[in-house]
């Protein structure tokens, strides 16, 4: 990810006279008692960070021990007492890769009012005797792997939930984004939550044996780990998936589970958007060894035959096959918006707003949406701004009716204001 500023052209004067009255209405649609007077979606801010903080000790595969430690992101000046927390997970296979890599994605998102941190996790696990991995000496390895990463994030949560106050964060937003194998880790850590759901490999199973040594494999304890028992609980808002994928899609238990934003490309050779083993389109011999996930066109059958409601789930599937985000500003921007709007959700707007004479139809709208403006005998000014205050279109027409095109910008709330003088019309528009 890289940092990105949107810019865009100077609005016109009459379009800035009614652009405060519309970010004052939106900061008052919050569903949950987040302060959104910001949007947390622009960059607005300079960033504290704090490097190297220690959240615990775990044991690796091996028998030694790991110092899990994070790095902790937070923007300077916004005024907010229970910032929205994101923790970042890095790839890397579960065998390689560090948190310092999303420094930079932590970076962005603090300075758009976010609390943000990439956390180290357990990596490694045993090769076959002659390779090392992402050789494995069998399909439990990676299992057991996977388990023990989902563990410490568990842990990471539960550890910055019990210094909120010190960091002025939420303990209810509370979000993953993970990339690839940090993707895998933040799912389980957000889907597997049922002791039941535990893998028979992440119990005391056979050992390894490489030649004339043996090495035990020991049961890895519950699926929340040991860290951080400090009272707070390791559940999430939901999470960002990119490129990853889950042992079983039976762990998305219900419509209820935490929301859940994927990105995949179609023909994604490492980890498959669909079922197969990890590095399945290099081959080589390494996938031998390996088990098979569900990537995210099989979570999408499953999330959509659960029937999470509108605004829980977005799938952003590109035609590609490469193990990596096509456009990473891009994409950043759509994600970004979809996590403020599980905590900053606009409700009906019914009543709040003069809805005048002009009739909007249809309402939601895929394409296009028929502006009625029912006799105003003078010019109007008709103008459409996003969820943040952005203008996304502008147009100025006399008396009678016109069409606008919503066939270019993305789903969510939209708000139509129409201004003929000092009277200004604000109509809630739904984009499908």
């Amino acid at each position: 990810m890289i940092p990105f500023r949107n810019t865009f052209d100077p609005i016109p004067t009459i379009v800035q006279r009614s652009l405060h009255l519309i970010l004052v209405l939106l900061s008052g649609l919050c569903a949950t008692a987040q302060d959104c007077s910001i949007p947390f979606t622009e960059p607005l801010f300079e960033v504290q960070e704090r490097s190297d903080i220690w959240y615990g000790n775990a044991p690796r595969f091996n028998g030694g021990s790991d110092s899990l430690r994070l790095n902790l992101f937070t923007p300077i000046g916004d005024g907010q007492t229970e910032r929205p927390l994101v923790i970042a997970i890095h790839g890397g296979g579960l065998i390689e890769g560090h948190r310092n890599e999303l420094n930079d994605y932590c970076r962005i998102m603090a300075s758009m009012g976010w609390a943000a941190a990439t956390v180290t996790y357990r990596l490694g696990y045993y090769g076959t005797g002659i390779l090392d991995p992402p050789y494995a000496y069998d399909p439990n390895e990676m299992r057991r792997a996977i388990f023990r990463a989902m563990q410490d994030a568990k842990g990471a949560i539960r550890f910055l939930k019990g210094r909120h106050e010190e960091d002025s964060t939420s303990t209810n937003n509370v979000l993953l984004a993970g990339f690839s194998a940090g993707s895998i880790t933040a799912m389980h850590a957000a889907y597997l939550d049922q002791p039941e759901e535990k893998p028979a490999a992440a119990f005391a199973i056979g050992d390894v044996q490489h030649f004339f040594d043996f090495y035990p494999r020991p049961d890895l304890g519950s699926i929340d780990g040991d860290l951080n028992q400090n009272g707070s609980n390791a559940s999430i808002l939901g999470v960002s998936n990119f490129f990853g994928a889950l042992l079983d899609t039976t762990f998305i238990g219900s419509a209820t589970d935490p929301a859940l934003y994927s990105y995949h490309q179609t023909m994604d050779p490492v980890v498959a958007c669909g079922l197969n083993r990890p590095y399945w389109g290099i081959g080589l011999g390494i996938p031998d060894n390996l088990p098979y996930l569900f990537g995210s066109c099989m979570l999408d059958l499953r999330v959509q035959h659960l029937g999470f409601s509108a605004g829980r789930y977005q799938f952003s599937l590109h035609p590609g096959n490469a193990h990596e985000v096509h456009d990473p500003p891009g994409e950043l921007v759509h994600n970004v918006q979809w996590m403020r709007d599980l905590f900053c959700t606009t409700t009906s707007t019914e009543g709040k707003f003069d809805r005048g004479t002009t009739t909007l139809y249809p309402n939601p709208t895929s394409g296009p949406l028929v502006v009625d403006l029912g006799g105003i005998p003078e010019p109007a000014l008709i103008t459409v701004h996003d969820v943040t205050g952005k203008l996304v279109h502008l147009e100025g027409t006399g008396s009678g009716r016109l069409q606008l095109d919503f066939s270019g910008l993305r789903p969510g709330l939209f708000l139509v204001s129409i201004q003929t003088g000092d009277r200004v019309e604000l109509h809630r528009v739904i984009r499908e």
